[in-house]
């Protein structure tokens, strides 16, 4: 068994799991793509032969490695402190959780 990524245009709307990318498509009425070691996920992206993750929010920019980033780097992890970040996008920063 294989695992195919749903496309809808170069949209990920699902994926599914059968013995082939025809078996995939005509349970699924859409284009398939099978995927191993990339993460195909439903709200990512296939574009260009590579499967994009989610943008996990409308600031974040993709890097050259395809992966989104903050526009501004997450601080360091500081073990003394242990403070833990998340992304706030209001205000385009990193806060304290």
């Amino acid at each position: 068994m294989a695992k195919f990524a749903v496309l809808d245009g170069e949209n990920v709307i699902n994926t599914i799991v059968a013995d082939s990318k025809t078996i995939a498509e005509e349970i699924t009425g859409k284009m398939c793509i099978e995927f191993t070691t990339e993460n195909a996920e439903p709200g990512g992206t296939y574009i260009g032969g590579v499967f994009l993750q989610r943008k996990p929010y409308p600031s974040w920019i993709l890097d050259s490695d395809n992966i989104w980033q903050a526009p501004i780097p997450k601080p360091e992890y500081n073990e003394l402190d242990y403070k833990e970040y998340g992304w706030d996008e209001i205000t385009l920063s990193w806060i304290e959780k």
